[in-house]
């Protein structure tokens, strides 16, 4: 039986979208590309026959049906293929991958996005006083995962392997240069020097370094220079 064709309904800069892009990287998925514009309003094609609400990831299975929202997406690329391991089979690692996913984006992503749009230095410089409290509590959770005993030490969420929750979350740790972005040149320096001296944040660097640096997320991740354009719309505007 042949296996029906994908086609992902994708925004290159978008974080969420990229979930989705990595999955298929990691999987290696074939599929096609349909990039939305989401600087502009929606085509009525998208809007009618893809996701009336227009966002995207939207992945296309044949010609007859559609998936939304990010993490299911990824999630069903990632179970078309379980040899790839990255969906964990034991319950505990499985509910423990689901809770940081949650976790970031109910508590680390709204303050990385809080000092992302506080322009105002000394602000700025506040708001990324909570981003290390939220990270610390993030590197709690990394320290405390469970570990089977067919797991292997690793810097990853799991250890040596890679699995959902770093993929969930890789676009978004990349990006964290963007709480410092539209400070003055040598903010970013100083931002990353507190991350690196502080010891509560140890296991936390080690995972975000592993996930930066593994190719299939270079490979997806947009420019830098895109980024910080993208993400000019959502600073407040100023007279």
């Amino acid at each position: 039986m042949t296996a029906p064709k994908l086609t992902l309904y994708n925004t290159y800069y978008c974080p969420y979208a990229a979930r989705a892009v990595l999955a298929l990287a990691e999987t290696k998925q074939e599929h096609e590309v349909v990039e939305i514009d989401l600087s502009v309003p929606r085509p009525d094609w998208y809007l009618k026959d893809i996701n009336p609400y227009g966002q995207v990831p939207a992945l296309k299975i044949g010609e007859d049906h559609i998936i939304l929202e990010s993490l299911i997406v990824a999630e069903y690329i990632a179970d078309l293929h379980p040899e790839s391991g990255l969906i964990p089979k034991d319950p505990l690692q499985l509910a423990q991958s689901r809770y940081l996913i949650h976790h970031w984006g109910a508590r680390t992503q709204p303050a990385l996005f809080k000092a992302t749009i506080t322009l105002d230095a000394a602000e700025n410089a506040k708001a990324r006083q909570e981003v290390y409290t939220e990270l610390e509590k993030v590197d709690v959770l990394l320290r405390n995962v469970v570990r089977t005993p067919e797991d292997k030490e690793g810097p990853f969420f799991l250890g040596e392997k890679f699995t959902f929750a770093d993929l969930a979350l890789a676009s978004f740790l990349t990006r964290l240069f963007l709480v410092v972005a539209y400070q003055e040149e040598g903010v970013e320096q100083e931002f990353e020097q507190a991350l690196k001296d502080n010891k509560n944040l140890e296991r936390f660097r080690e995972w975000r370094d592993a996930i930066s640096q593994r190719p299939t997320v270079q490979k997806v991740s947009a420019p830098r220079e895109i980024l910080v354009k993208n993400y000019r719309k959502f600073l407040p505007k100023t007279n």
